[in-house]
């Protein structure tokens, strides 16, 4: 990070996040509310130590060559926001000025503990704990920065007499009315310098700073300044921010890439390589390698490397030569050019679905972080279902690959502006986190499925949600095709999960859900996974898995089902033509299918129980009516 003078430690007990957190909501980027002060998150390439992370797929579709999670030396903040006042003197002022003063002080006492006030922030004239300002700006390309509080207060002063310059030292204090109902009417904001006051009223419309600025005579700036304080970077930006408030969920909306590790990836002998001192040895190695005029020299100029280092690291883990030798060339030698894939996500995950319905299995299946169980479907009797697998054991690779403010983008591409990458252009590695743990995968016969609905008003019904969904804003990011079918999977996952959470221990905001729909190389998906992870070594203890024999789903299918006729909000939610964000649920609410928001990949959108129970009265028949 540029123009870092020094580097503080940071109380371990006060200032301390779980692994996780980093990564998701707390990840690059984000703002921690900490005792005493707020931190954003610095990038990864300031962290001070990290464990590396391995997945070749995800590698392969983010295009770096490892993830980093941070180990017990933790992670870098920088101080954001910096504004702080004084809540008996009203002193309002950046935390340089706040330091500056404090240093001036503890100068003359002839004490230099924690000059930085990086323990804890106090007024040297009251020696009151400051607090943080509670207003921040953003703009729509991921820019963030200190609400303009000078320039704000000089500017609308005309609410106190008319719009003054800004003065040459100004000392500003914040001021807030005796009344609680007051509003921003009530927060005032003045200078003591030039008397100029303002209050915040009107400071969170979204035009307000455009306006200010054209408007002004004496050309006061309120454009975006294109600051990233995460990474200490200025930008040129044309656009014009808005306030809002630090905790608001539009100021930090992370772009999460998740992947389930698959054979022959999740072999015991891959992870032994992957982690081996010989293996970051050969990978800083072959990194080096340049100068090759086409892929076919650099593949023999890796095979050299693997040559001279295969037999050391075979001795290192205590394994074959020969199947490390082919680890080693999966891993390292680039593959063909492959052609475009139109949509890489639903690609991806065709793999998965292969490993779950049992098309891709390991060759050591007891050394392996994959373990799939396969059932007799027949014993279930359940309609509508082609196959039931039990996964005993899975490992999830979450990677933090950028974010978006005032706006959420599905996109991986900053080429629009609004999608910020958390990592700089030349480093191989994204942060993510590793969770292991359990589930149930149920694949769907999607013919039966199609005959039933194709007789019915369900088509009409999911094409009037489809056409809605794609003039929404989640559909301008994440083109979907929504039919009867699709719309049966995701809301019976949803039921299933609720009535699930009942049975099997875990809590329903652990348990998540991840749809397989579809066609893309060759597998004309329509399945779903049902499963719950967890941080540790050993992931979960088996609660979801038992949950999925066949003397115990049955009833819980049957269970779920007879929850779902009825709904408290019925006969207004079973009625609905359309309800939740954007009007694209139909039948469902909180009290029926909506889940917790980390249960559903889809932001709780396309649901309805009429596709899969039918409607309170039953005139229109759902599939297990």
């Amino acid at each position: 990070m540029k123009n870092v003078k020094e580097v503080k430690m940071l109380n371990t007990i006060t200032h301390s996040v779980r692994r996780s957190q980093a990564v998701l909501q707390y990840g690059v980027g984000a703002m921690i509310d900490f005792p005493s002060q707020v931190l954003m998150t610095a990038l990864p390439e300031e962290w001070r130590g990290t464990e590396d992370i391995h997945d070749e797929r995800l590698e392969k579709l983010l295009g770096v060559n490892k993830f980093i999670s941070p180990s017990e030396s933790g992670i870098s903040f920088v101080r954001f926001p910096r504004w702080y006042f004084c809540p008996k003197c009203r002193a309002f002022k950046p935390i340089e000025k706040w330091q500056k003063e404090y240093l001036q002080k503890v100068k003359r006492k002839g004490c230099y503990d924690d000059i930085y006030m990086i323990d804890i922030l106090r007024c040297p004239d009251d020696n009151q704990e400051l607090v943080p300002t509670r207003i921040v700006t953003v703009c729509e390309h991921g820019h963030i920065d200190d609400f303009p509080w000078v320039n704000w207060v000089h500017r609308k002063n005309y609410k106190f007499g008319k719009e003054k310059d800004v003065c040459t030292s100004p000392s500003l204090l914040f001021k807030t009315g005796s009344s609680a109902t007051s509003g921003l009417e009530g927060v005032e904001i003045e200078c003591k310098n030039c008397n100029a006051k303002a209050s915040l009223l009107g400071a969170f419309s979204s035009t307000v700073f455009k306006e200010l600025e054209t408007t002004s005579k004496y050309h006061t700036q309120f454009c975006c300044q294109g600051r990233h304080p995460w990474k200490n970077v200025l930008e040129d930006c044309d656009k014009y921010p808005c306030a809002k408030q630090r905790g608001a969920a539009s100021v930090y909306f992370p772009r999460i890439v998740s992947s389930l590790v698959i054979p022959p990836y999740s072999s015991l002998l891959t992870t032994k390589v992957e982690e081996s001192a010989t293996f970051k040895k050969i990978m800083n190695i072959v990194k080096d390698i340049d100068d090759c005029e086409n892929q076919f020299e650099l593949a023999q100029k890796i095979n050299k490397k693997i040559d001279k280092y295969v037999e050391e690291l075979a001795r290192e883990i205590y394994e074959d030569v020969e199947a490390v030798r082919a680890v080693l060339k999966r891993k390292l030698i680039p593959t063909q050019e492959e052609p475009q894939v139109v949509d890489k996500e639903l690609q991806y995950k065709s793999e998965e679905y292969k490993a779950l319905t049992g098309k891709i299995t390991s060759e050591k299946y007891e050394r392996d972080e994959f373990r799939r169980e396969g059932t007799d479907v027949s014993l279930y009797n359940i309609k509508g279902i082609k196959s039931i697998a039990l996964i005993h054991k899975v490992k999830e690779v979450t990677a933090l690959i950028g974010f978006s403010r005032i706006n959420p983008t599905h996109s991986m591409d900053s080429s629009d502006g609004r999608f910020v990458s958390v990592k700089r252009k030349e480093t191989d590695y994204y942060p993510a986190t590793i969770s292991r743990g359990e589930g149930i995968f149920l694949e769907f016969n999607k013919e039966e499925l199609t005959k039933f609905f194709n007789a019915t008003s369900f088509v009409e019904r999911a094409d009037s949600l489809n056409e809605k969904y794609g003039k929404s804003f989640y559909g301008s990011n994440n083109a979907r095709q929504v039919d009867s079918e699709f719309l049966f999977i995701h809301t019976l996952a949803h039921l299933l999960i609720k009535e699930l959470s009942f049975n099997c221990g875990y809590p329903t905001a652990s348990i998540r859900e991840r749809l397989y729909y579809g066609e893309s190389d060759g597998e004309n998906m329509c399945g779903v996974l049902i499963y719950t992870t967890g941080g540790d070594a050993e992931g979960t203890l088996g609660g979801l898995v038992r949950q999925g024999y066949s003397d115990c789903l049955p009833i819980i299918i049957k269970k779920a089902l007879d929850r779902a006729k009825f709904c408290a909000n019925d006969p207004v939610c079973s009625f609905s033509n359309g309800q939740g964000i954007e009007a694209l649920n139909y039948a469902a609410c909180h009290t029926c299918a909506l889940l917790p928001e980390t249960c559903c990949e889809l932001s709780n959108i396309l649901l309805d129980r009429t596709v899969v129970v039918g409607n309170m009265d039953g005139s229109i028949k759902g599939f297990f009516s």
